[in-house]
Order: C-alpha cells, then structure tokens, then sequence
C-alpha cells in the first residue's frame, strides 16, 4: 500500500500500482516528485501510452467524469502525488483558464497517442472521444473573460459546430459523418442543443451548447453504452468510387464531376484516404491549389458563359454588338472571374464602364434569366461560328 506523507500527497515505490484500467475513478494526482508510466491492455498485451514527469496532471478524467479508468498508471521510479478530488480539479477549472487549457493539450496528446496505438479501433470510441472533447471544448468556452468573448463571432450562440469539427478532426482519424452522427444523437436526446443561425447554405452556422455541463459526460456515457448495444455508434462508410456510382445512378462520370464543381452534392459525401490524398498533393505543384486548369473545349462542347474563354474575340466582339448592354451585364453579374476578364477586354473601355455601372446597380441576376441569356449568348456563338446547334 502507498504511504500517506501528508493529508494530500502519496508516495508510491517503483512498480507500484497506482490504479488500473476498469476501476471506478474518483481521484486525479499531480506528479511532485518522480515519474509515472501510463499503460493499456491492447489484445492482451500490456502497451505503454506515456511517461510523465513532475507537474503533469493524470486520472483527470476518472476524477471528472466519476467513470471507469480508461488505463492504468504504475510508478516508473519512487515518486510523491497530489491527490486532487472532483471538487479541488473543478474549483480550478472555475477559477483558472489556464488550468482548462492544460488539461485540454493533456486530452489532446492522449488521445492522440491512443490513435497511434490501435488506428483499426479508433472508430468504435469516437462516439466517447468527441464527447470528452466536446466537454473541454466548453470549458473553455464559458470561462473566457468577456474581452475575450467579444473577439469571437456569435460566442453567445455557443460553439461553431464548423470549428469544433475541425477541432476534433485535428485530434481524432475521424469522418465529418461520424461527428455529425455524434451531435445529432446527443441533440435527439436533449444532451446539447444544436441551432441554426444566418440565412442561406453559405452563411449558415450550427452552434452548439451543453444542457448541463456537470452531468454532461455521465450522460453521455450511459449513452454511449445504449448505443452500444446496437449499431447505432457506426454510421454506414461502405465506399463507392465515382464510376460506380455513375453506374448506380446511371450518369455519365463528366456530369458527376461538373455537379460536385457546381456544389449540386452535398459536400459531406465527399471522403480522401488522408496518407495517399496527402502523399499525392506533396507530389503537386506549389501553386496547383490555388488555380484551377480550365480543360479547352471545341466550340460544339460549349456549354455556358463560363466557357467564353475557350472563344476568339473577334467572334466575342460581333456577339456582344448583337446581345446589347442589359444582357451583357446580366452575363456579367454570373460569370466567374476569367469570362469576366474576357467580357470586359471585348467591349470598349466606356461601353464596359457602362455595362458594369448597370450590372452593380440592378444587383444579382435573376437566375433564370441568367440561364436563359446564357443559352442564348452560346447559341449565337455557335452559329457565328458555323456549328449546328
């Protein structure tokens, strides 16, 4: 058995257990003297996660949360802890930022060692893990002073669910299905609360709030073990590759594409295997992200303004002479930045002054209307050039 020194403090002799993985966690300890190895039972086999040194903080969790202890602790040399209950680690989460922020990096290493450990089982304790997260993201998100608070957008409104995501996918090998599915459970069930602000897909926000931050991961877990017992925990991730799933929906793998570069498909249902998308984009050019390769059309494959580019400008010139100025400016206000460029360099410079004084005045076209020039704008070109259309 350990000897008590003080009210506070325990000492533990090499090899000596501290405590071990499945026992009930009440307390946290701080190392004052010696050093601490921190192990799990992987398939039998006992795998050091980590060695800790005087002034780190371990068993927080446990402590935190009053749950089984997710690993074990044994004293890697003679060495004297500070015991912290709950109340002493929530008192100082209360009083201390900082003592949040710490404890937050200590989240962060572990779990990410844990990943390094045992990848292939990482998915089947996302579900806990983003919850932890979710708790410490929290902290520190209700004790930030209010000069602080005011920096960041909408703090009010709770935690941007965009930011957390990153957040945890900067911590976790996991997918954005796999964090959506965890909030929208823990939301279903009133855990947190999960509100939609701004208008439209582009300026749309999730933000996230905790119904009960003393309760919250005890909830949480009793949730966990629940879902457990179904398959519930693991969203469907059975992948399919584009030409399949042309084949599927019976399209041609071009339409596919051009869909995706017009956001017609929801970006969630995009996925990248990390190692090889990331392998494969070191292989690239330095500025390969930044443009995008236009690939050169005949005049027949024309489709609409944004494929100007691909024509002459004498052509460009005898079409908009026949257009007139309030279609120009129509097409203006939907082009993107090349067909634009291509717009303005084909009119004369008071022409296109005016054009564009016209165009920012009206505001954004009718998109309909925009179409419908746009059609009108190809099948001029095609005819000037002499294609059928």
């Amino acid at each position: 058995m350990p000897t008590q020194k003080i009210q506070n403090i325990k000492s533990f002799y090499k090899d000596q257990s501290i405590y071990k993985e499945g026992q009930k966690g009440t307390v946290a300890y701080m190392i004052q003297k010696g050093s601490v190895n921190i192990y799990r039972t992987v398939d039998g086999k006992k795998i050091m996660t980590d060695r800790l040194g005087r002034g780190e903080i371990f068993g927080e969790m446990g402590a935190l949360s009053d749950s089984l202890r997710a690993d074990s602790a044994k004293a890697a040399e003679y060495c004297d802890l500070m015991v912290l209950t709950e109340q002493v680690i929530q008192t100082l989460l209360s009083r201390c930022p900082k003592t949040i922020q710490h404890l937050t990096k200590l989240l962060i290493r572990r779990l990410r060692k844990a990943c390094d450990i045992n990848p292939q089982k990482t998915h089947k304790n996302s579900f806990l893990s983003i919850c932890r997260i979710l708790e410490m993201t929290c902290m520190c998100h209700t004790s930030m002073k209010p000069a602080e608070a005011k920096c960041i957008s909408n703090h009010k409104q709770g935690i941007a669910a965009s930011e957390f995501s990153k957040q945890v996918k900067n911590i976790l090998l996991v997918s954005q299905l796999e964090i959506d599915n965890t909030l929208d459970q823990l939301a279903a069930l009133k855990i947190i609360t999960l509100a939609t602000h701004g208008s439209g897909k582009a300026f749309s926000e999730r933000y996230i709030q905790v119904s009960d931050m003393k309760t919250f991961f005890q909830v949480a877990s009793n949730l966990h073990k629940e879902l457990s017992k179904t398959s519930a925990l693991e969203p469907e991730l059975e992948y399919i590759d584009i030409h399949d799933f042309a084949e599927e929906v019976e399209a041609q793998t071009d339409i596919l594409y051009k869909k995706m570069a017009n956001m017609e498909v929801p970006e969630t249902l995009f996925f990248f295997h990390k190692s090889s998308a990331l392998a494969w984009a070191d292989d690239q050019e330095d500025d390969f992200f930044k443009r995008v390769k236009r690939k050169k059309k005949s005049i027949k494959d024309l489709e609409d303004i944004n494929d100007l580019v691909f024509v002459d400008n004498t052509t460009c010139k005898e079409v908009f002479a026949k257009l007139g100025y309030y279609k120009l400016g129509v097409l203006l206000s939907v082009a993107q930045e090349e067909a634009k460029n291509k717009i303005l360099g084909n009119l004369a410079k008071r022409i296109a002054k005016i054009v564009q004084d016209e165009a920012e005045a009206r505001g954004p076209a009718d998109p309909a209307e925009a179409e419908d020039v746009s059609d009108e704008l190809i099948e001029m070109v095609k005819a000037a050039k002499g294609v059928s259309v």
